[in-house]
């Protein structure tokens, strides 16, 4: 695999649901993600109608942008060549604003800063709501490769599964990734509380490869060990996982994670490449928890807002 085209668009275009657009058409190339049945998504993911336009989500999200300062990337997960072909998979590392992608097996291929990602507003179209996070949708082009998105802005950070297709030296090249960002709380919480929100993903093995999922998400922060937080952890439930593309329940209807450990800087993380969960609180009061999940055959991201 030579990362050419869809895959070097992976490391570019970093923020979920303003993809980078340079204008035009379609790029070069077969295209992501087709359009979505958005009534029909609502009603099979339990979505109510959403009431905030595009441009005002679009508008929030450069001031989530501005003060992001933390960004988690899930293993990016590729197919060159066309359906079947040859696969491939680019293990990330994260950091603050920097995450350090290698290929799996090989070497190191970058290292991505949010600062230095473009930035260039898509056109979003809205899903529907749950728990206080809308889903929206976008599809855009960037340095010749096409991108779509799947996620949500909250108020202090984002999330969004990505599908990007281009043209490499053996044919197309498919690339799916979980992405979120956001602005830290800076602690983990002081006491035992839970956040409501929705994850978004898609399978990597198995015969529904690269179709979009949609499930609820249930993160409980609890205080088990000792009133002053010491030993307090997080468990983490993605349920109802619902496969958009077929209007079906997915054959993977719940993925957990336990006791995953916080940092001091209001970040979070347990497992490797597979089996792993990242992300963080963020915002004033911990209001809101965001992350990207890898786990029985899917990736994904998530976010949620504390109840």
């Amino acid at each position: 695999m030579r990362c050419n085209s869809a895959c070097s668009l992976a490391l570019a275009a970093l923020l979920p649901l303003a993809a980078c657009s340079e204008g035009g058409g379609p790029a070069p190339g077969p295209a992501p993600w087709p359009a979505l049945d958005v009534d029909g998504i609502r009603e099979l993911a339990g979505l109510s109608t959403q009431v905030e336009t595009a441009e005002a989500l679009q508008e929030r999200n450069l001031d989530i942008r501005a003060r992001a300062d933390s960004l988690f990337l899930s293993t990016m997960h590729g197919e060159s060549g066309g359906t079947g072909g040859p696969t491939f998979r680019l293990l990330t590392r994260c950091g603050g604003t920097r995450c350090t992608v290698t290929e799996s097996p090989g070497g190191a291929v970058d290292t991505i800063e949010l600062v230095n990602t473009p930035l260039r507003q898509g056109a979003p179209v809205a899903i529907g709501s749950k728990r206080g996070v809308t889903l929206w949708w976008e599809a855009s082009t960037h340095t010749g490769a096409n991108l779509a998105s799947l996620g949500a802005w909250l108020e202090h950070g984002s999330f969004a599964v990505l599908n990007e297709i281009g043209l490499g030296d053996e044919g197309p090249v498919d690339v799916w990734y979980g992405i979120a960002l956001g602005e830290l709380a800076g602690s983990p919480p002081t006491g035992s509380a839970t956040w409501f929100g929705i994850m978004a993903g898609t399978p990597v093995t198995g015969d529904a490869r690269g179709e979009r999922l949609v499930g609820d998400a249930v993160l409980t922060w609890d205080l088990r060990f000792g009133s002053d937080g010491s030993g307090a952890s997080l468990d983490v439930a993605f349920g109802g996982i619902m496969n958009i593309d077929r209007g079906t329940a997915h054959a993977v209807g719940t993925v957990s994670f336990e006791s995953v450990a916080a940092d001091l800087d209001g970040t979070f993380a347990a497992g490797e490449a597979g089996t792993r969960i990242q992300g963080g609180f963020h915002g004033p009061g911990h209001a809101e928890a965001a992350g990207v999940f890898e786990h029985s055959g899917i990736v994904g991201a998530f976010g949620a807002t504390r109840r």
